[in-house]
């Protein structure tokens, strides 16, 4: 992979964990308004139930938080390009863990609707490269 390739993938699957958790905490537009997927954090947990339909919504809460803040994590350190390798093997996991629970409620096509396997595809690459070029990983290995 490239380095400009790399640090393409690093950004575009940073941002695409960091935007959804600005739109479920409402930074992205109100709930129907055409500019946002959720709007906020309660429609966020209705859709987190939907896809947990055997967890009470305290759990779907928990998992909810759980995986926000996975997300805010996976986001910053792949753009910023800390613990790249690690990271993308993260965002494989929990996007392959969406799309799991996406199957199982919504049916197979659900997760063909978002780039879920797209992610996964990226985070399982950049979990194959080991020199991270224009990151914070790069000027560790160089002290």
């Amino acid at each position: 992979m490239t380095a400009f390739a790399q640090l393409f993938t690093r950004i575009a699957l940073g941002l695409g964990f960091l935007l959804p958790v600005f739109d479920r905490l409402g930074f992205l537009g109100a709930p129907g308004s055409g500019k946002a997927a959720w709007g906020d954090w309660a429609h966020f947990i209705a859709y987190t139930h939907q896809l947990m339909p055997f967890a009470n919504l305290y759990t779907a809460n928990i998992a909810g938080l759980a995986a926000t803040i996975a997300e805010c994590v996976l986001g910053v350190c792949l753009i910023v390009g800390f613990k790249t390798k690690w990271m993308g093997l993260g965002a494989a996991i929990i996007t392959l863990t969406f799309a799991a629970f996406m199957i199982a409620s919504l049916g197979i096509r659900a997760p063909f609707n978002y780039p879920v396997f797209v992610f996964t595809g990226a985070g399982l690459l950049l979990y194959t490269q080991q020199i991270f070029r224009w990151s914070i990983d790069e000027l560790l290995v160089k002290k």
